[in-house]
């Protein structure tokens, strides 16, 4: 089943237009708690200079209307299927490194750098 590529939206719609959250309640629930719960030091930080870029950039003006067929996950089960929702995620960045641009997937982060050993260019 489809779950993160409508839960910004959803939240959007039912949480953010009805005035009982607001954007940075949203990150804070979504980013900042979580990642102290996980203890991930990289994760939720603040948007400042030096700081790991873990950004998601929205256009909470856009519409968009749910087709689990064109998603980037393999589960094609969503209740919101064929269902209009605003918010649309225009860019997303893990690291300073685009993963979503346009909306559309970009080239996975490398976790690692490239080999240096024997073999390699």
């Amino acid at each position: 089943m489809t779950g993160l590529e409508t839960a910004l939206s959803v939240v959007q719609e039912t949480m953010i237009e009805t005035g009982l959250m607001t954007w940075a309640d949203f990150a804070r629930v979504t980013s900042t708690v979580p990642a102290a719960i996980g203890r991930v030091a990289d994760q939720g930080r603040p948007l400042e200079t030096g700081e790991p870029a873990n950004v998601i950039l929205v256009d909470p003006a856009a519409r968009w209307t749910v087709d689990p067929h064109k998603m980037a996950t393999m589960g094609r089960n969503s209740p919101f299927a064929g269902k209009e929702l605003p918010g649309a995620v225009v860019a997303t960045f893990f690291k300073g490194h685009p993963t979503v641009l346009d909306g559309r997937l970009n080239t996975p982060y490398r976790y690692a750098a490239e080999p240096t050993g024997a073999g390699s260019n």
